[in-house]
């Protein structure tokens, strides 16, 4: 659950940090921070595709393909965050032109961006490795992983936003270097423990294949309606901060501090779907295709009322839930 929603976890740690330095900044955050989630959310969504392909390799019990598809997925990752990148340096201030009229909010986002922008490459390939470890159903260290990435961001949040510990006081571009920081450890760290995992041989992770177009191609089929729907999803909250925005930097700030608790409140369905998409795809791997439907409803149940769990202090109790964030 808490790996699926890795970026949700950095984005509100920058928010709440942000919150507390200026109002134009965290008002910024909330507009830049939704484009940089629909980033990490196509990144995400495609990696899906190679959960589901790894996850039905483990069901039909052919551990060596397992790596074979983890590095077509993985060049496929990193091929797209290139593409991802170059956006985000080069298009990035053409595009939000259309959105955004204040000099301060456009200047900020431009700014978060310039640091935020370099972390989609491990961004990317973090998904990726999340992918594999939910894919043959070992997530323990994913959590401990996603552990390391919300304390790194955090500590170096208060360090770099602030100016504390001799750092320089950058303010949200302080914010963006963090996260990247943050996402470059927790990667060697996920890398480190590879190297050191008993299993990875068997599903051949220290063999380079070339790369498979047709299994690119398979990740490709499997994943676009996953990520077309992250798009429209997520799209349809930049395009709202796009129109908040216009109201001045107020309203965009408590529209921001909405988005916060609906991440928060999000981090269950994020973490269930990643579950299910797994067990459904070793299920049918393993050509045991009726308990499918069967794991389909139990999951949607226990992350109905997961989610409500989250919500119902939330709507009931608003103030004792978000004044211990803010």
């Amino acid at each position: 659950m808490l790996g699926s929603a890795a970026q949700n976890v950095v984005a509100l740690s920058d928010s709440v940090f942000l919150y507390h330095l200026s109002e134009g900044d965290f008002a910024a955050i909330g507009f830049v921070g939704v484009f940089y989630l629909i980033i990490a959310a196509i990144g995400y969504g495609f990696s899906k595709g190679g959960q589901i392909m790894i996850a039905r390799r483990m069901g039909e019990q052919t551990y060596g393909e397992v790596g074979h598809t983890f590095y077509a997925m993985l060049y496929f990752e990193l091929a797209l965050a290139v593409v991802m990148f170059l956006f985000m340096h080069y298009g990035c201030y053409y595009f939000f032109q259309f959105f955004v009229d204040s000099p301060t909010i456009f200047s900020k986002s431009l700014e978060y961006l310039s640091y935020r922008s370099w972390g989609v490459f491990f961004s990317y390939t973090g998904v990726a490795i999340i992918a594999l470890y939910t894919g043959v159903a070992r997530t323990t260290f994913i959590i401990v992983d996603t552990a390391i990435l919300a304390i790194v961001n955090i500590v170096l949040n208060y360090g770099l936003i602030f100016g504390e510990w001799g750092l320089p006081a950058m303010g949200i571009g302080g914010a963006g270097l963090a996260s990247t920081i943050a996402e470059v450890v927790a990667f060697v760290v996920f890398f480190v423990y590879i190297l050191f995992d008993k299993k990875a041989r068997s599903y051949r992770l220290f063999h380079l294949p070339k790369v498979d177009f047709s299994i690119i191609r398979q990740i490709y089929k499997l994943s676009s309606p996953i990520v077309a729907q992250a798009i429209v999803g997520l799209g349809s909250w930049f395009v709202f901060f796009g129109i908040v925005e216009n109201l001045g930097e107020r309203p965009l700030a408590i529209t921001n501090l909405i988005r916060m608790v609906y991440l928060l409140l999000s981090i269950p369905t994020w973490g269930f779907s990643s579950g299910v998409n797994t067990m459904v795809s070793n299920f049918i791997g393993a050509q045991k295709r009726q308990a499918v439907l069967p794991i389909i409803i139990k999951t949607a149940k226990i992350c109905t009322l997961t989610t409500l769990l989250f919500a119902i202090p939330v709507i009931f109790f608003p103030q004792a839930i978000l004044y211990p964030l803010l």
